[in-house]
């Protein structure tokens, strides 16, 4: 680690004549009341984006319509992600994005004018609050009649496609139909005019005639991306139209959109020390005595921060040696183990307060029992000042589940929604018990049956992280229990194998209180950045916090660093980073 200062601001100051360009790193603002139940859930088109961001370097925020209403929010974000379809905004029907007051309209246009970059489709604010369908009057949305119009530079009608396809012609991500015909009958907005600055990204074509799909237009200093249907940006495992890395590589586009030209582009990673990825290790309680010490001794030998999620029901001298193990910390399970979903509010309050009162401590995390979360829970959380919950399970193996990066939470019941801070950082889709569950048979459970287990366990682990959270940069939580991961060495040795591969492929090893620290932090975090000729100067913002170890992934080792606190470069994989402690607010002055 340096202090050190290598050249002068003199000498920069001299040499900001030509060239100056000057822009932050984006914030991303995705409008979505959630999911399924309004639980916490949310889409899988919302997952992906989630990691397409998480990819670039960039939080993303979720909020409701709400925030139409109030631009001084807003304008904090520079992307905005506007979904109309079923499952981003579910019931009623007028809570949809299709239905849009004028006020609404106004001030997305007004954000995108003043530097947003929107990406929507033709559906949002086709209706009015009150059910009216704009377009039915005039037969025709345009700046008459539709605000956003001004921002997409076009006028859309209903046409017939069903023997039009959609095909890229401007953009390098598809390489095949988007969207084939359907050899029937189906209306669709499409636009049928547009000003000469529109950049059509996609055509609706056949043999005969083609219509704009995708589009991209500049208005004001902003940027609107106007899709043919938000089915693009969904996965086409759950009914979408493209595959995740399709989507990936459009929001990449969309990121640099916004950024606009850069010589030296900048990347700032959510992990610290130049890790590229998260493990956290959490157990929840049950077990005897000698299942809870082999844990222990795992967790001491590897020097390894642990949450365990501890009811009343522990056994005391259990609970007692648990307070006093080094790398460990007690998170919040309920005071009588219950299903949530069964609670009403009261009840609900009042589990959250007696495992509180019983422990003496104020959580700031929690996982619900049977991992059976619920509206009141999560709202309830959110009001008593916890940080993060880990219930909602991630898979994306087999399916679309839970997200392995950390998200603020949706929720809604009948028609009451809310966007909470509350994190949400998804466990592992199956724990110890999916394959240890022998131990609940009567049967003994040999050591053939318990190798044979571990193995399956072991196989899983490893896929889970290489082929879900290491590629988006992701983190991983492991959910186990001292009666199946502690039963026996055997089975505990997929888990010591797995933090050994861990240890040596820079993945940090963190708590999940550091983690929910640490990512809300970041989301608060501004980054203005300046490029003069060879020479970028990064201001960072951290609104009165620090962060040690902040990592920023560079396009190449610099000549010259200058900064007034502690900081080093390392390359990790053929990649340059440098690695900054960051107080309030600071700057970076780099040479290339």
């Amino acid at each position: 680690m340096k202090k050190i200062l290598i050249f002068s601001l003199l000498l920069f100051s001299s040499l900001y004549v030509f060239g100056q360009t000057s822009y932050h790193l984006p914030k991303v603002l995705f409008l979505t009341t959630g999911a399924d139940e309004g639980r916490g859930t949310v889409s899988d088109g919302i997952v992906v984006g989630l990691e397409a961001f998480n990819r670039l370097g960039t939080t993303v925020r979720l909020e409701n319509r709400e925030v139409l209403l109030q631009p001084d929010i807003l304008a904090a974000y520079d992307i905005m992600i506007v979904p109309t379809i079923k499952g981003y905004h579910d019931k009623p029907q007028d809570y949809s994005l299709t239905y849009m007051s004028d006020i609404e309209l106004k001030n997305i246009a007004l954000w995108v004018k003043n530097g947003g970059t929107l990406v929507t489709d033709v559906n949002i604010g086709r209706n009015t609050l009150e059910g009216e369908d704009r377009f039915i009057k005039d037969k025709i949305l345009n700046v008459n009649n539709w605000e956003l119009g001004r921002c997409f530079g076009v006028a859309l009608k209903e046409i017939n496609t069903d023997n039009l396809a959609i095909r890229e012609t401007d953009l390098d991500i598809w390489h095949h139909d988007i969207m084939k015909p359907k050899n029937k009958e189906i209306w669709r907005l499409i636009a049928v005019k547009k000003a000469p600055r529109v950049r059509v990204l996609a055509k609706w074509e056949n043999t005969t005639v083609n219509y704009p799909a995708i589009t991209l237009n500049n208005y004001g200093k902003g940027n609107s991306f106007l899709l043919p249907t938000f089915y693009v940006l969904h996965p086409l495992s759950d009914g979408g139209l493209s595959t995740k890395k399709e989507i990936y590589a459009f929001y990449k586009y969309v990121y640099e959109t916004a950024l606009g030209n850069r010589k030296y582009p900048m990347q700032f990673l959510p992990w610290k020390n130049g890790h590229t990825s998260v493990y956290c290790q959490t157990f929840d309680d049950g077990g005897n005595a000698e299942e809870y010490d082999r844990i222990f001794n795992f967790i001491e030998k590897n020097q390894l921060p642990t949450v365990f999620f501890v009811t009343p029901h522990i056994d005391k001298n259990i609970a007692e040696k648990m307070k006093k193990q080094a790398y460990i910390s007690i998170q919040g399970h309920s005071y009588n183990h219950p299903d949530f979903r069964k609670l009403d509010y009261f009840k609900t309050l009042t589990e959250f307060l007696m495992n509180r009162q019983y422990w003496n401590k104020k959580f700031n995390g929690f996982r619900f029992p049977y991992v059976s979360n619920s509206f009141w829970g999560m709202y309830l959380l959110d009001k008593l000042g916890f940080e993060y919950e880990t219930s909602i399970a991630a898979n994306n193996l087999d399916f679309i589940r839970g997200s392995v990066v950390p998200y603020n939470i949706p929720v809604f019941n009948d028609e009451f929604y809310a966007t909470l801070d509350l994190l949400e950082i998804s466990q592992i889709y199956r724990s110890d018990w999916y394959f240890y569950k022998k131990i609940l048979d009567n049967d003994p459970y040999t050591p053939e049956e318990q190798k044979q287990d571990a193995n399956n366990f072991e196989t899983y682990l490893f896929e889970y992280y290489n082929k879900v959270v290491k590629p988006v940069n992701g983190v991983m939580v492991y959910l186990g229990h001292p009666m199946y991961s502690g039963k026996s060495e055997t089975t505990l040795r997929p888990l010591q194998k797995f933090i050994d591969y861990l240890k040596e492929n820079n993945v940090w090893i963190a708590s999940l209180n550091e983690v929910a620290a640490r990512w809300n932090k970041l989301e608060k975090m501004n980054v203005k950045i300046e490029e003069n000729g060879h020479q970028v100067t990064l201001t960072v913002d951290l609104q009165g916090q620090t962060i040690e170890d902040l990592t920023i992934k560079l396009p190449a080792k610099p000549v010259e660093v200058t900064y007034n606190c502690n900081y080093h470069l390392t390359n990790i994989g053929g990649i340059e980073y440098l690695i900054i402690d960051l107080e309030n607010s600071n700057t970076i002055y780099l040479r290339f």
